[in-house]
């Protein structure tokens, strides 16, 4: 039975270590004009404001409710709106910049 466990354990070990990967990319999205851009930190978020200009930053970013975009201060930081429409962030929640976001290349 303990050998059994042991190949469990390994089994699930293997599968978050593969599929890590593409839990920690970079977000990217399309402006209004058409070009993609992405974050420029490699688990960093992207999301559009109102106007449909992109926003960058550290971690995951959310749309407000009057369209402006906040963003998790940690990297790789996880947002998620409250039951009221407020956006709550890990370690904290900060504007999203166009200057943290980068043109992606062709």
């Amino acid at each position: 039975m303990k050998n059994n466990r042991s190949w469990l354990d390994i089994v699930l070990l293997l599968t978050l270590l593969l599929g890590m990967p593409t839990l920690i990319q970079a977000k990217c999205k399309q402006d209004s004009v058409g070009y993609v851009w992405c974050s420029e930190f490699p688990a960093g978020g992207i999301e559009t404001d109102s106007t449909g200009n992109v926003k960058c930053g550290k971690g995951e970013c959310l749309r407000d409710n009057i369209g402006s975009v906040y963003c998790s201060k940690v990297e790789a930081g996880g947002a998620a709106k409250d039951s009221l429409g407020m956006i709550k962030c890990l370690g904290g929640c900060e504007r999203g910049e166009y200057s943290q976001c980068i043109r992606a290349d062709n």
